[in-house]
Protein backbone atom coordinates (compact mmCIF):
# COMPACT_ATOMS: atom_id res chain seq x y z
CA UNK A 1 0.00 0.00 0.00
CA UNK A 2 1.33 3.32 -0.70
CA UNK A 3 1.85 5.68 1.55
CA UNK A 4 0.11 9.40 0.97
CA UNK A 5 2.27 12.32 0.25
CA UNK A 6 1.69 15.35 1.90
CA UNK A 7 2.01 18.84 0.99
CA UNK A 8 2.48 22.38 3.07
CA UNK A 9 -0.14 25.30 1.70
CA UNK A 10 0.64 28.85 2.94
CA UNK A 11 -2.37 31.18 2.62
CA UNK A 12 -0.08 35.13 2.38
CA UNK A 13 -2.85 37.61 2.52
CA UNK A 14 -1.99 41.48 2.76
CA UNK A 15 -4.30 43.25 4.83
CA UNK A 16 -5.14 47.27 4.20
CA UNK A 17 -6.37 48.86 6.96
CA UNK A 18 -7.22 52.76 7.42
CA UNK A 19 -9.70 55.34 5.79
CA UNK A 20 -11.83 53.82 3.15
CA UNK A 21 -9.91 50.90 3.14
CA UNK A 22 -12.14 49.17 0.75
CA UNK A 23 -11.47 52.07 -1.90
CA UNK A 24 -8.08 51.89 -1.18
CA UNK A 25 -5.98 52.52 -4.80
CA UNK A 26 -2.08 50.75 -4.79
CA UNK A 27 -1.34 52.50 -8.19
CA UNK A 28 -2.17 56.01 -6.75
CA UNK A 29 -0.21 55.09 -3.93
CA UNK A 30 2.75 54.00 -5.26
CA UNK A 31 2.27 50.02 -5.69
CA UNK A 32 2.88 49.23 -1.67
CA UNK A 33 0.68 45.81 -2.26
CA UNK A 34 2.30 45.10 -5.88
CA UNK A 35 5.90 45.61 -4.41
CA UNK A 36 5.23 43.28 -1.23
CA UNK A 37 3.64 40.65 -3.60
CA UNK A 38 6.84 40.59 -5.97
CA UNK A 39 8.86 40.06 -2.58
CA UNK A 40 6.35 37.31 -1.59
CA UNK A 41 6.61 35.78 -5.31
CA UNK A 42 10.70 36.03 -4.95
CA UNK A 43 10.64 34.17 -1.53
CA UNK A 44 8.54 31.16 -3.40
CA UNK A 45 10.97 30.44 -6.16
CA UNK A 46 13.80 30.93 -3.17
CA UNK A 47 12.67 27.87 -1.32
CA UNK A 48 11.03 26.36 -4.19
CA UNK A 49 7.61 26.68 -4.07
CA UNK A 50 4.85 26.64 -6.02
CA UNK A 51 1.80 29.17 -6.31
CA UNK A 52 -1.52 27.60 -7.17
CA UNK A 53 -3.38 30.33 -6.85
CA UNK A 54 -2.68 34.10 -7.03
CA UNK A 55 -5.71 36.27 -6.04
CA UNK A 56 -5.50 40.17 -5.50
CA UNK A 57 -3.25 40.54 -2.25
CA UNK A 58 -2.14 37.39 -1.67
CA UNK A 59 -1.20 33.80 -2.77
CA UNK A 60 -1.62 30.26 -1.94
CA UNK A 61 1.26 28.64 -1.83
CA UNK A 62 2.59 24.72 -1.47
CA UNK A 63 5.60 23.63 -0.55
CA UNK A 64 7.30 19.92 -0.36
CA UNK A 65 8.01 20.23 3.42
CA UNK A 66 6.98 22.23 7.05
CA UNK A 67 10.31 23.24 7.09
CA UNK A 68 10.00 24.89 3.63
CA UNK A 69 6.95 26.15 4.49
CA UNK A 70 7.63 27.90 7.66
CA UNK A 71 11.14 29.20 6.31
CA UNK A 72 9.53 30.39 3.60
CA UNK A 73 6.90 32.29 5.60
CA UNK A 74 8.86 33.93 8.20
CA UNK A 75 11.10 35.60 5.12
CA UNK A 76 8.38 36.58 3.52
CA UNK A 77 7.29 38.55 6.62
CA UNK A 78 11.05 39.63 6.93
CA UNK A 79 10.76 41.02 3.36
CA UNK A 80 7.53 42.74 3.83
CA UNK A 81 8.51 44.31 7.30
CA UNK A 82 11.42 45.93 5.19
CA UNK A 83 8.80 48.35 3.27
CA UNK A 84 7.67 51.91 4.37
CA UNK A 85 3.93 51.97 5.45
CA UNK A 86 1.76 54.44 3.54
CA UNK A 87 0.78 57.30 5.39
CA UNK A 88 -3.01 57.01 6.70
CA UNK A 89 -2.74 53.03 6.26
CA UNK A 90 -1.20 50.52 7.67
CA UNK A 91 -0.63 46.79 5.51
CA UNK A 92 -0.62 43.77 7.46
CA UNK A 93 0.94 40.68 6.15
CA UNK A 94 -1.37 37.62 7.69
CA UNK A 95 -0.12 33.77 7.11
CA UNK A 96 -1.51 30.13 7.69
CA UNK A 97 -0.14 27.17 6.90
CA UNK A 98 -1.60 23.68 6.59
CA UNK A 99 -0.75 20.10 5.87
CA UNK A 100 -2.81 18.64 2.64
CA UNK A 101 -2.59 15.24 1.13
CA UNK A 102 -1.48 15.44 -2.60
CA UNK A 103 -4.70 14.08 -4.75
CA UNK A 104 -3.46 10.98 -6.78
CA UNK A 105 -6.28 11.02 -9.07
CA UNK A 106 -9.16 13.48 -9.80
CA UNK A 107 -11.53 11.42 -8.58
CA UNK A 108 -10.08 11.14 -4.97
CA UNK A 109 -12.36 13.33 -2.94
CA UNK A 110 -11.31 16.86 -1.73
CA UNK A 111 -10.79 17.80 1.43
CA UNK A 112 -11.08 21.49 3.32
CA UNK A 113 -7.47 22.41 3.77
CA UNK A 114 -7.79 25.99 1.25
CA UNK A 115 -10.16 27.00 3.87
CA UNK A 116 -8.60 26.04 7.23
CA UNK A 117 -5.49 27.47 5.99
CA UNK A 118 -7.07 31.11 4.81
CA UNK A 119 -8.87 31.04 8.13
CA UNK A 120 -5.53 30.20 10.16
CA UNK A 121 -4.27 33.36 8.23
CA UNK A 122 -6.04 35.90 10.28
CA UNK A 123 -3.24 37.45 12.80
CA UNK A 124 -1.82 40.49 11.40
CA UNK A 125 1.72 40.27 10.72
CA UNK A 126 1.64 36.78 12.22
CA UNK A 127 1.99 33.53 11.26
CA UNK A 128 0.11 30.68 12.27
CA UNK A 129 0.63 27.08 11.77
CA UNK A 130 -1.65 23.91 12.37
CA UNK A 131 -0.50 21.42 14.97
CA UNK A 132 -0.22 18.69 11.65
CA UNK A 133 2.58 21.03 10.35
CA UNK A 134 4.27 21.66 13.73
CA UNK A 135 4.67 18.18 14.25
CA UNK A 136 6.70 17.99 11.41
CA UNK A 137 9.28 20.55 11.34
CA UNK A 138 13.03 20.03 12.69
CA UNK A 139 13.26 20.75 16.26
CA UNK A 140 15.17 23.86 15.43
CA UNK A 141 12.20 25.52 13.93
CA UNK A 142 9.90 23.46 16.63
CA UNK A 143 10.75 25.77 19.54
CA UNK A 144 9.75 29.08 17.40
CA UNK A 145 6.25 28.22 18.03
CA UNK A 146 3.68 28.57 20.90
CA UNK A 147 -0.19 27.18 21.17
CA UNK A 148 -2.75 29.65 20.46
CA UNK A 149 -5.55 30.36 22.63
CA UNK A 150 -8.84 30.61 20.30
CA UNK A 151 -7.82 29.58 17.23
CA UNK A 152 -10.60 30.35 14.57
CA UNK A 153 -10.75 26.84 13.53
CA UNK A 154 -11.21 23.53 15.88
CA UNK A 155 -7.61 22.38 15.35
CA UNK A 156 -5.03 22.71 17.68
CA UNK A 157 -2.87 26.03 16.40
CA UNK A 158 0.40 27.56 17.57
CA UNK A 159 1.56 31.05 16.57
CA UNK A 160 5.46 31.16 14.73
CA UNK A 161 7.91 34.00 15.64
CA UNK A 162 9.55 34.79 12.94
CA UNK A 163 11.20 37.52 14.57
CA UNK A 164 14.03 35.65 16.49
CA UNK A 165 17.17 34.20 15.02
CA UNK A 166 17.41 30.73 14.24
CA UNK A 167 20.31 28.49 14.17
CA UNK A 168 21.94 27.38 11.15
CA UNK A 169 20.89 23.49 11.45
CA UNK A 170 17.56 24.97 11.11
CA UNK A 171 18.30 25.22 7.16
CA UNK A 172 19.78 21.60 7.28
CA UNK A 173 23.75 22.53 7.86
CA UNK A 174 25.76 22.88 4.83
CA UNK A 175 23.95 21.17 1.64
CA UNK A 176 25.87 19.83 -0.94
CA UNK A 177 24.03 20.68 -4.84
CA UNK A 178 24.47 18.66 -8.08
CA UNK A 179 27.08 19.55 -9.95
CA UNK A 180 25.10 20.38 -12.07
CA UNK A 181 21.15 20.40 -13.10
CA UNK A 182 21.30 21.68 -16.93
CA UNK A 183 24.28 21.45 -18.43
CA UNK A 184 23.68 23.74 -20.94
CA UNK A 185 23.74 27.27 -19.96
CA UNK A 186 25.21 29.71 -21.80
CA UNK A 187 28.14 32.16 -20.18
CA UNK A 188 28.74 31.98 -16.56
CA UNK A 189 26.24 30.17 -14.24
CA UNK A 190 26.16 30.08 -10.01
CA UNK A 191 24.41 28.62 -7.59
CA UNK A 192 24.32 29.93 -4.24
CA UNK A 193 22.33 26.77 -2.02
CA UNK A 194 21.89 27.48 2.02
CA UNK A 195 19.63 24.06 2.97
CA UNK A 196 16.12 24.90 1.51
CA UNK A 197 17.61 28.27 -0.14
CA UNK A 198 18.52 28.20 -4.14
CA UNK A 199 19.72 31.26 -5.73
CA UNK A 200 20.61 30.97 -9.34
CA UNK A 201 22.61 33.80 -11.15
CA UNK A 202 22.03 33.11 -15.25
CA UNK A 203 21.92 35.41 -17.85
CA UNK A 204 17.94 36.71 -17.13
CA UNK A 205 19.07 36.75 -12.94
CA UNK A 206 22.57 38.15 -13.27
CA UNK A 207 22.63 39.83 -9.86
CA UNK A 208 22.21 38.60 -6.34
CA UNK A 209 22.53 40.56 -3.04
CA UNK A 210 23.31 39.33 0.59
CA UNK A 211 23.20 41.03 3.91
CA UNK A 212 20.48 41.56 7.20
CA UNK A 213 18.45 43.74 5.15
CA UNK A 214 14.77 42.43 4.14
CA UNK A 215 14.93 43.60 0.56
CA UNK A 216 18.11 41.44 -0.59
CA UNK A 217 17.87 38.44 -2.29
CA UNK A 218 19.60 36.10 0.13
CA UNK A 219 18.61 37.54 3.91
CA UNK A 220 21.23 36.36 6.54
CA UNK A 221 21.19 36.98 10.33
CA UNK A 222 24.66 37.53 13.04
CA UNK A 223 25.78 40.22 14.80
CA UNK A 224 28.85 40.78 12.24
CA UNK A 225 26.56 40.34 9.29
CA UNK A 226 26.15 44.14 7.56
CA UNK A 227 22.48 45.19 6.39
CA UNK A 228 23.91 44.82 2.76
CA UNK A 229 26.76 42.51 2.85
CA UNK A 230 27.64 42.08 -0.77
CA UNK A 231 26.98 41.65 -3.94
CA UNK A 232 27.58 38.84 -6.46
CA UNK A 233 26.99 39.63 -10.46
CA UNK A 234 27.22 37.84 -12.91
CA UNK A 235 29.66 39.26 -15.79
CA UNK A 236 30.54 38.20 -19.59
CA UNK A 237 33.22 35.89 -18.33
CA UNK A 238 32.86 35.54 -14.34
CA UNK A 239 31.08 35.76 -11.69
CA UNK A 240 31.79 38.25 -9.35
CA UNK A 241 31.75 38.94 -6.10
CA UNK A 242 32.08 42.54 -4.31
CA UNK A 243 31.89 43.08 -0.33
CA UNK A 244 30.45 46.26 0.50
CA UNK A 245 30.71 45.33 4.60
CA UNK A 246 32.35 46.01 7.63
CA UNK A 247 33.91 42.54 8.51
CA UNK A 248 34.28 41.11 5.40
CA UNK A 249 33.35 37.72 3.34
CA UNK A 250 35.31 34.96 3.97
CA UNK A 251 35.55 32.27 0.70
CA UNK A 252 36.67 28.65 1.83
CA UNK A 253 36.90 26.87 -1.68
CA UNK A 254 36.37 22.96 -1.29
CA UNK A 255 40.28 22.26 -1.03
CA UNK A 256 40.11 24.20 1.85
CA UNK A 257 41.86 27.42 1.08
CA UNK A 258 40.34 30.43 2.62
CA UNK A 259 39.73 34.24 1.66
CA UNK A 260 38.91 37.08 3.31
CA UNK A 261 37.16 39.41 1.05
CA UNK A 262 37.09 42.94 2.61
CA UNK A 263 36.04 46.11 0.74
CA UNK A 264 37.22 44.50 -2.46
CA UNK A 265 36.19 41.74 -5.23
CA UNK A 266 36.74 38.43 -5.52
CA UNK A 267 36.04 36.05 -8.43
CA UNK A 268 34.37 33.10 -7.92
CA UNK A 269 35.30 29.95 -9.30
CA UNK A 270 35.10 26.23 -8.71
CA UNK A 271 33.04 25.00 -5.43
CA UNK A 272 32.86 26.39 -1.90
CA UNK A 273 31.38 28.21 0.89
CA UNK A 274 31.02 31.90 1.96
CA UNK A 275 31.18 32.79 5.54
CA UNK A 276 29.78 36.33 6.14
CA UNK A 277 31.62 38.56 8.72
CA UNK A 278 33.96 36.27 10.35
CA UNK A 279 36.18 33.34 9.33
CA UNK A 280 35.41 29.94 8.99
CA UNK A 281 38.04 28.67 10.56
CA UNK A 282 38.20 25.43 9.07
CA UNK A 283 34.65 24.81 10.11
CA UNK A 284 31.64 24.09 7.44
CA UNK A 285 28.64 24.13 9.37
CA UNK A 286 26.52 27.43 8.75
CA UNK A 287 28.42 28.57 5.67
CA UNK A 288 26.23 29.02 2.02
CA UNK A 289 27.50 26.71 -0.32
CA UNK A 290 28.58 27.95 -4.15
CA UNK A 291 29.13 26.26 -7.41
CA UNK A 292 30.43 28.72 -10.06
CA UNK A 293 31.11 27.63 -13.80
Amino acid sequence: MNKARSKYLVHAELMVTGPASAQFDDAKSGFPVARRMNRIERVVATYRGRIDQLFSNGLLISFDTADAAVLGAREMQHRCAGLPQISGYRLALRIGIQQCLVRQRLKDETDNSREIVSLLAFVDDGIVASDFVVSTLNPDLRVLTSPLENPPVELVAHKVDWHCEIPSSAYGGESFWPASQDAHHIGPYLLLHQGLKTIELTQSNPVATIGRNPSNDLVTMGIHVSRQHCRIERQADCILLTDTSTNGTCVMTDEGIEFLVKQDSFYLKGKGLLFFGRLCNGERRGGVRFEAY
